[in-house]
């Protein structure tokens, strides 16, 4: 749920609200966790110098093999043709010191390890 701001290359798109429930002398019975999605306007636009999420451009930017796997073979689908990833103002491809695919296969491991 992250993605590149102009001040941060990591910027949290996402916040939480935990809910602590506690008893009459104050020992926590239960709780509820609710994530919900900050600056929805960033989901369809970016200003200059910004990207959307990383997941997309990681998916975009994976092996041929991996992309055949989740369903991007089509060479012609790209960061210009994809909807989310062409929309706003901002042509920012990369980040600086990372790469897209490998940051991918590091996701993918990840999931994988909790059986995702």
């Amino acid at each position: 749920g992250n993605a590149q701001t102009v001040r941060n290359d990591n910027s949290s798109r996402f916040g939480k609200f935990i809910e602590l429930e506690l008893n009459n002398v104050c020992r926590l019975v239960g709780s509820r966790c609710r994530t919900y999605l900050l600056e929805k306007s960033r989901v369809v636009g970016q200003d200059a110098g910004e990207r959307n999420y990383h997941i997309f451009y990681q998916m975009l930017a994976s092996s041929p093999e991996m992309r055949e796997k989740i369903g991007l073979a089509n060479a012609g689908w790209t960061r210009d043709t994809m909807r989310y990833t062409k929309l706003g103002a901002s042509k920012t491809d990369h980040i600086e010191g990372k790469h897209d695919g490998e940051c991918f296969e590091h996701t993918v491991a990840a999931l994988a390890l909790v059986a995702v």
